[in-house]
């Protein structure tokens, strides 16, 4: 074996000498590290024109950062995949977090106060809405930091928007179709594609599409109050307490393309002393300092309010009957985007401030001893008054 592996190196050599000679200048064979160098060229996958018939919300956000969060870059609508189960870095994942959809410590922004009850439109619903975001997960990105246009996040149910990550799936696959003009086979890592949206067989009522159908010969891409974006990420994987921290390390999130800054968080606690008394009342703002001016508030009537001051706007307190009976909260007028109604009983998709108690969803944590109830409640809000 030593005399061969000699005789195969020597022939080596002399190759090398003789290609020397013959004017091929210092040649040498490629090394691993060269040889790991060559990458195959990325294959053009063509146009998904994907059926938005049970995606209609995931196709909405998509359409919002195509065609007006990302509306100056010619490949807002590419997808560069990240490759099979789920890219070799675990770039899927990485993708959730720095797009914002997903934390790492908090989970989905959809399912945290005070996000999803201000982004979730049916609160009846809430626990069955989930992020979506756009770009999607199996496109690759950059870090949130470096992004020219951050993903447009949207919350929707969970049908809708594993609807449209379906079909994207397929495509990538090569599964389902027929797929015009496709090649052939499964799409490997840095192989692309482009995204257009078909809203022929989709439910299109109550602007649904907004954001991916012309009116008037163009876009209107006025948002709608639900498409949100990450503003801040101080950690790594992101993070979302509760009660919320703005001033900590958790994410920020503010409505995109708006006047209007970060969304932060509330709150409320006072007592009821039977059935018309309402004492002890704190009032504390985004900060989650003390800013009480109304300490005392008498309500005769069972449908009788009270204007509770000390927030950026007005926080109206409502009695419904007796005592034990729910309270109303609403915050803001309806004209101001810090708008918000909630009732003592409400509940969403978020850990509320019963949730230690095993009320997790609810929007107010309520201890009732004897002829006395004291309330807690959580409820979004912004820095100022006009939300700006």
């Amino acid at each position: 074996m030593h005399t061969s592996t000699q005789f195969i190196t020597s022939l080596f050599l002399a190759s090398i000498s003789s290609a020397d000679n013959a004017g091929l200048g210092n040649f040498h064979a490629p090394g691993r590290a060269e040889r790991m160098l060559f990458r195959r060229a990325p294959t053009d996958y063509g146009t998904f024109h994907v059926d938005c018939s049970g995606a209609e919300a995931a196709c909405n956000n998509a359409c919002y950062y195509v065609n007006c969060n990302a509306a100056n870059d010619p490949d807002a609508n590419k997808i560069t995949y990240i490759g099979p189960n789920g890219g070799p870095n675990k770039d899927n994942q990485r993708n959730r977090y720095e797009s914002g959809c997903q934390t790492g410590n908090g989970g989905s922004v959809c399912g945290n106060y005070p996000f999803s009850q201000k982004w979730i439109d049916d609160q009846s619903k809430a626990t069955s809405y989930e992020c979506d975001e756009w770009p999607p997960a199996v496109s690759q990105q950059e870090q949130f930091d470096k992004k020219a246009d951050k993903n447009s996040l949207r919350c929707m149910p969970g049908g809708e928007n594993g609807s449209l990550g379906a079909k994207i799936s397929n495509f990538i696959n090569n599964k389902g179709g027929p797929y015009p003009n496709r090649p052939s086979g499964q799409m490997s890592r840095d192989d692309f594609f482009h995204v257009t949206f078909d809203t022929s067989k989709a439910d299109t009522s109550n602007s649904k599409l907004k954001f991916c159908i012309k009116q008037g010969g163009q876009i209107d891409c006025g948002n709608d109050g639900f498409q949100f974006g990450l503003t801040s990420k101080p950690t790594k994987n992101g993070k979302i307490s509760a009660h919320y921290d703005p001033e900590g390390s958790d994410n920020h999130y503010a409505l995109q393309n708006t006047a209007y800054k970060d969304l932060f968080q509330c709150s409320i606690e006072l007592t009821r002393d039977g059935d018309s008394d309402f004492k002890d009342v704190k009032l504390f703002n985004w900060e989650n300092h003390g800013v009480t001016h109304t300490h005392d508030c008498t309500i005769n009537s069972d449908t009788g309010t009270c204007d509770l001051k000390g927030l950026p706007n007005t926080l109206t307190l409502g009695r419904t009957g007796a005592f034990n009976t729910k309270l109303t909260f609403q915050y803001a007028d309806s004209s101001n985007v810090n708008n918000f109604k909630w009732d003592s009983e409400s509940s969403g998709n978020g850990k509320g401030p019963a949730t230690d108690d095993g009320a997790q969803f609810r929007f107010c944590k309520v201890d009732t001893s004897g002829n006395t109830q004291k309330f807690q409640c959580w409820f979004p809000c912004y820095k100022k008054a006009n939300g700006q």
